[in-house]
């Protein structure tokens, strides 16, 4: 598939926003409506590192888990209204910088360990009344990477196939940088039929004009079919990547949206991209 072929085609569908706090007052959907998907990001969970650096695939979540905040996940995704964009809750394993590397000492037992703990994290918040998993899906975010492009792809290839043989997960994303692109494009071509979105971190690299912008989000469909690409944006937003996504969103080229953060900046950058 050509970046061409989906011209005109892709309105701006999905939402999704991390959060690396919950919150405890809920979160008002009525910006939100115009999407129809609406992924919530709990961010993140971690491993255990040695003293060298090698993890084991033990994770634990970095958020605050207790009755208020597994009842708060509940209520974000049963309580609002019918004609609302659907609500996911999506759980992100991995973490940003040289503290929280993919560097599995063995990749066996690394595979086991993390089938095992994510499991567990993604029980906590199971509905044992109405058997509904509350959890839809689990993100890939490792942007440091410290083994081989094969190891990354076969590790993360078979944890995200065992979850989703255990778990009715609607949802598997992975959220590439720049400095390690080459190894998710090769985890993306070995595990096509499991992962569903590629969340680009367009905020990590800087642009010159923005043609750049556009030219790397096309070549990115292309590497990427046929998963959806979606564009990520933090606070401040760069000036020259806010034009760039304006031109993708007014010719119909990306169906989605992801936010780092969502300080109130960035609630009225995405007032403007949804008047585009």
């Amino acid at each position: 598939m050509s970046s061409d072929d989906r011209n005109g085609n892709e309105e701006l569908t999905i939402f999704r926003q991390y959060i690396h706090d919950i919150p405890t007052d809920g979160i008002d959907l009525d910006l939100l409506k115009k999407f129809k998907k609406i992924d919530f990001i709990l961010s993140f969970a971690v491993e255990n590192y040695d003293k060298h650096g090698k993890g084991d695939g033990s994770f634990h979540p970095t958020w605050k888990v207790d009755p208020e905040s597994i009842k708060w996940v509940k209520k974000l995704k049963e309580d609002h209204p019918k004609d609302y964009p659907e609500v996911r809750v999506v759980i992100s394993i991995g973490g940003v910088g040289e503290k929280f590397p993919f560097n599995p000492a063995e990749k066996d037992i690394w595979i086991f360990n993390a089938v095992e703990t994510i499991e567990k994290i993604i029980h906590l918040y199971d509905d044992n009344r109405s058997y509904k998993t509350i959890i839809d899906g689990i993100d890939i975010h490792y942007d440091v990477i410290n083994s081989s492009e094969d190891d990354f792809s076969f590790c993360i290839g078979q944890v995200i196939k065992k979850l989703k043989s255990f778990r009715s997960l609607s949802v598997v994303s992975i959220a590439p940088t720049k400095l390690v692109e080459s190894y998710y494009l090769k985890l993306y071509q070995a595990n096509k039929l499991v992962i569903d979105l590629v969340d680009y971190q367009f905020y990590n690299q800087k642009f010159s004009s923005k043609e750049q912008v556009i030219e790397l989000y096309k070549k990115l469909v292309i590497d990427y079919s046929p998963a959806k690409v979606l564009a990520g944006i933090t606070d401040p937003v760069d000036a020259i990547l806010y034009e760039g996504i304006k031109y993708l969103i007014k010719h119909k080229l990306l169906p989605g949206i992801f936010f780092w953060n969502f300080e109130d900046s960035l609630e009225k950058f995405l007032q403007d991209l949804l008047a585009t």
